[in-house]
């Protein structure tokens, strides 16, 4: 009751947790990599919601220190005061009806804070809808359909598409960053005289190997060591293409504790959520500036290529392209999994089916260096990426065959 009466008092609408409002038992929430059913619990007397099934879907993370939770939301901070009604932001409290609390090892927080406070504080970002109890990306896409005009081709019974599952023949475009007069990162604990580009493209020549072994036709934007324009590698992926792959390399500047920095992470198109999403997109469109051909400045380039950004309809389907090839990466990497982000690549910019950028981990890091550069290091990472294409496009043909009835 007092956090009614203050709540009141400052101005606030209590919305979902207010005594009068109706709780629902539970929310759908849906973002660009995918849409779930989240329970909402009221054992305590006030709706809360799981922060791990939160994670999910959307760019929550959350640490837990003593009687406080820190919870980030795209790399905001919130402190939760546990069992309390209140929260911190911006040097500010904030009134709730009920508080976060920790429960069988798990945090939940209030359903007042995700539908009244992260849609006002990211209105650009996040809506919720209180009568349809759904909370979801205010740039929310419909799940991408086989067009009518498309036909597939069947593998031939024994061949290696048939023995890995595929009822379909799939093209993919694989992407080894970089090249040319353009080196990426020049590595600090690369072995001399290798780059980025390098990398990627040792990565990549191996990546092509698994995905044909798998039964999979793959056509590379390039195969040695020159330079192709940013808008011109995901157009490669047209009319028969079922999605596009780019490698690239991570890196940090040499400050004291970035070389600590490691492991491996997947992106796909979408407005950077994060600082550090918009550090690793600058540094891979730094590639802008070798493109003499182009009459159009960096900024100018970057306008022209994320124009339809929101209008890509395979938004949700590159998310849940990076979810399956993060998953398996992470596995047979030495470093942390970084999970999956979203920023504005120019390499995907152009893209019209499924695409996304694989950081395969960082030259700055000295663990990842090595695993980077080593033969073992390249195969593993390749056959991991080949398998979660894999994975992909078996769940990818369940949805485009039973939309053709088959």
């Amino acid at each position: 009751m007092i956090a009614v009466i203050l709540a009141a008092t400052l101005g606030f609408c209590l919305g979902p947790g207010d005594p009068g409002f109706p709780t629902p038992p539970s929310i759908v929430v849906a973002t660009a990599r995918g849409q779930a059913v989240v329970p909402v619990s009221a054992e305590r007397g006030h709706p809360v919601l799981s922060v791990p099934l939160l994670s999910a879907l959307l760019p929550i993370t959350a640490d837990l220190d003593d009687d406080w939770a820190t919870v980030e939301f795209a790399g905001i901070p919130f402190r939760f005061l546990l069992n309390a009604p209140v929260y911190s932001h911006g040097g500010k409290v904030f009134p709730l009806v009920g508080g976060a609390y920790s429960a069988r090892d798990t945090l939940y927080v209030p359903l007042q804070w995700l539908a009244n406070d992260i849609p006002r504080l990211f209105s650009e970002g996040f809506r919720y809808d209180s009568y349809a109890a759904r909370f979801e990306d205010a740039r929310f896409t419909p799940v991408a359909t086989a067009t009518t005009t498309r036909s597939y081709r069947q593998p031939a019974p024994g061949s290696a598409a048939a023995r890995n599952g595929l009822r379909i023949v799939h093209k993919v475009v694989v992407d080894p960053g970089h090249g040319g007069v353009d080196p990426g990162s020049l590595g600090r604990y690369l072995p001399r005289g290798v780059n980025e580009k390098h990398i990627a493209l040792a990565i990549a020549r191996r990546l092509w190997d698994q995905l044909e072994a798998r039964g999979v036709e793959v056509v590379m934007t390039r195969d040695s060591d020159v330079l192709v324009d940013l808008r011109d590698r995901a157009r490669m992926c047209k009319d028969d293409c079922d999605l596009f792959l780019s490698i690239h390399v991570n890196s940090l500047n040499p400050r004291p504790g970035n070389e600590n920095v490691g492991g491996f992470e997947t992106y796909f198109l979408d407005d950077a959520r994060t600082a550090e999403a918009a550090r690793v997109a600058d540094m891979e469109n730094e590639a802008l500036r070798y493109e003499t051909e182009s009459d159009l400045d960096v900024e100018d380039a970057l306008s022209f290529i994320f124009k339809d950004l929101h209008t890509n309809e395979h938004l949700r389907e590159s998310a849940l392209l990076a979810d399956m090839v993060q998953s398996h990466g992470a596995r047979v990497h030495p470093g942390r999994n970084r999970g999956v982000s979203q920023a504005r690549f120019a390499v995907l910019g152009a893209a019209r089916r499924p695409a996304i950028l694989v950081e395969t981990g960082f030259a700055s890091n000295r663990e990842d260096a090595a695993f980077l550069s080593s033969a073992t290091g390249q195969q593993r990472l390749a056959e991991a990426i080949a398998e979660g294409v894999l994975a992909y496009l078996r769940q990818y043909e369940d949805k485009i065959l039973a939309g053709a009835g088959e």
